[in-house]
């Protein structure tokens, strides 16, 4: 009938967590990527990368990147996870056609970053890409702007369920915004194969619906609206989805390095309940982002 007095049992976690923890073993961080240099060079990734490695290093774990090679099977690649004495994995953002399904994933207990991987079907840590979008229009529109538009890549959209898309819309309803700009679509693949084709759609968009601020997870957005002839933010404001990869100083903070250090203690948490491979019922974290300021859209002169 023993009951743990709880004062003391969070007295007991507290003098642990002062404690330098003891060597505890090596987390996978797979890079699956065809140039796999290409991974961290994204200011998101990287961030995910250092909140990982920070939070492991404070519980005992290390993360170690390991490489997926072309040429390397599915089998082998697991003979060197289970070589090598790893029992979490996390598998960072790749490009949607990435093929994971082949190794025993339940020999390892993982945790996908976002949902550009379909499978294993994980738990995952996330931004709450909705929430951050309602939050971004709101607080652009107390900025004074009024013709707010969103641009964004269909593909991208899909990845994450349209979560921009449909947020965007319901921040216009919410707003009440009179007009409610339709969002518009461009890829940066077609951008980059055919820029006039890309330009021309985009120039048709602004000429008819004239915005004064716009929102863009898209890194060449930017360069579009320069080459249209446009001044930012003196013409057209814009803010980006992440501060981190766009050529923006304003839009939003997607806190990566929380999301990274969420991911890791959730794993080491499965590793510890000896949970392996695809739960029954899968959990996705969403982390919570917020705005940062910025010159490329400022708040608008009261009048």
């Amino acid at each position: 009938g023993f009951r743990p007095d709880p004062y003391l049992a969070g007295l007991s976690a507290y003098r642990q967590q002062k404690k330098a923890a003891d060597f505890q073993g090596v987390i996978g961080w797979i890079n699956h990527w065809s140039k796999p240099s290409n991974l961290r060079k994204y200011g998101e990734f990287e961030a995910y990368w250092r909140g990982a490695s920070t939070t492991a290093q404070r519980l005992g774990y290390q993360v170690e990147e390991i490489q997926w090679l072309e040429g390397c099977s599915a089998k082998r690649f697991e003979q060197i996870l289970t070589a090598r004495g790893i029992q979490g994995v996390l598998i960072p953002p790749h490009h949607n056609n990435t093929d994971f399904e082949k190794p025993d994933w339940n020999k390892f207990s993982l945790i996908r970053f976002g949902m550009s991987v379909n499978w294993p079907d994980s738990n995952l840590v996330t931004s709450d890409h909705q929430r951050a979008m309602l939050m971004a229009v709101i607080k652009i529109n107390e900025y004074g702007y009024k013709r707010i538009g969103l641009l964004t890549d269909p593909d991208f959209e899909q990845t994450l369920g349209g979560s921009y898309y449909g947020a965007f819309c319901w921040a216009q309803q919410l707003l009440k915004l009179d007009p409610a700009l339709p969002p518009h679509l461009t890829r940066n693949e077609i951008f980059c194969a055919d820029p006039k084709k890309e330009m021309q759609a985009l120039n048709g968009w602004v000429s008819k619906h004239h915005p004064d601020a716009i929102l863009t997870p898209c890194s060449h957005v930017p360069e579009m609206i320069k080459k249209l002839g446009y001044k930012i933010p003196r013409d057209i404001a814009v803010a980006g989805t992440t501060v981190l990869d766009l050529p923006l100083d304003a839009g939003i903070d997607q806190h990566s390095e929380g999301i990274g250090k969420m991911a890791v203690e959730m794993l080491i948490k499965q590793i510890y309940a000896n949970e392996r491979g695809e739960p029954r019922d899968p959990c996705r974290i969403l982390v919570e982002s917020t705005w940062q300021d910025g010159k490329s859209l400022p708040r608008q002169p009261r009048s």
